[in-house]
């Protein structure tokens, strides 16, 4: 069956043959989205070369700055037809002392710029790799079986995807701290949205899965990503009692090296902003 699986990933197109069989015991298994392809582990085995983990990492800094890029250009338009110094709220520019009500437009902007993240991931090769890995493992935990056709029909929204955990989460810094600071009913209505974010995470999470962080993979990213877990199951069962040290563990999911990604790109991205003004100004250059 692992066979058969690998050489879905050679053609890249469906094989249609005799119903597959169980594969055995599956292990319960996490996934990451890559550029260009899928990271799968067990915790003790996965799939995904470190260098491509890190560039994970730095692509969704990269995503994060084209979102930025793009909010602050819908904050200056509606600025404009408002009258109102919006991009300026957006990078930290003007403050409490020009709106009189500015945490509920500090919310507004802070939910701008998750949307437009949401739509330039959805929009990036990214978001099909990660419905592919969903699918892939919908089709191992509900069949027990590596099938391009059952795979294909999975569902892309998963309960344990990361997007579940940051919906539930997300809402304190977007929406709960800059309500704190409402008069009189700031805190309370900090808690407020603090714990119905919490409570609702796994139908927003959801709903934010089908709409944004997945999309329906083509037929290569589908290929790569049942090759993977292929690859995968092959080296688990060779020794599925492996035990590993929990920080060894952790890099074997790939969590350092996104965390590395995000870290140095971060700080390319300042440094280039604090060079920015430098840069676009001539004079020295005239001089």
């Amino acid at each position: 069956m692992i066979a058969q699986s690998l050489e879905y990933g050679k053609s890249w197109r469906p094989a249609f043959g005799p119903p597959v069989s169980p594969l055995g015991p599956v292990p319960r298994i996490g996934g990451t989205a890559m550029p260009g392809g899928v990271h799968f582990s067990t915790g003790n085995y996965g799939t995904g070369p470190n260098i491509m983990l890190f560039l994970t990492g730095v692509v969704i800094i990269l995503l994060g700055g084209l979102a930025l890029a793009l909010a602050y250009v819908l904050a200056w338009v509606a600025g404009l037809l408002l009258h109102q110094p919006l991009a300026e709220v957006l990078l930290g520019l003007a403050g409490p002392g020009d709106f009189p009500c500015f945490p509920p437009v500090d919310v507004a902007l802070n939910l701008l710029v998750f949307f437009c993240f949401l739509v330039i991931l959805r929009l990036s090769p990214l978001s099909g790799y990660h419905g592919a890995e969903h699918k892939v493992v919908h089709c191992l935990e509900q069949y027990g079986v590596l099938d391009w056709r059952l795979a294909r029909l999975s569902p892309r929204a998963h309960r344990r995807c990361g997007t579940t955990l940051l919906a539930g989460l997300l809402p304190v810094p977007l929406i709960a701290l800059p309500l704190a600071g409402v008069p009189e009913w700031g805190p309370l209505l900090a808690v407020t949205v603090a714990v119905l974010g919490w409570a609702a995470r796994y139908p927003v999470g959801y709903a934010v899965q089908q709409a944004f962080t997945t999309k329906e993979p083509t037929d290569r990213q589908l290929a790569v990503a049942l090759r993977a877990a292929g690859l995968l199951l092959e080296r688990w069962r060779r020794q599925p009692d492996r035990r590993l040290p929990l920080l060894h563990s952790l890099w074997v999911r790939g969590f350092p090296q996104m965390v590395a990604g995000v870290v140095v790109c971060m700080q390319l991205l300042e440094w280039v902003r604090e060079r920015l003004p430098f840069w676009l100004n001539f004079d020295h250059v005239l001089r």
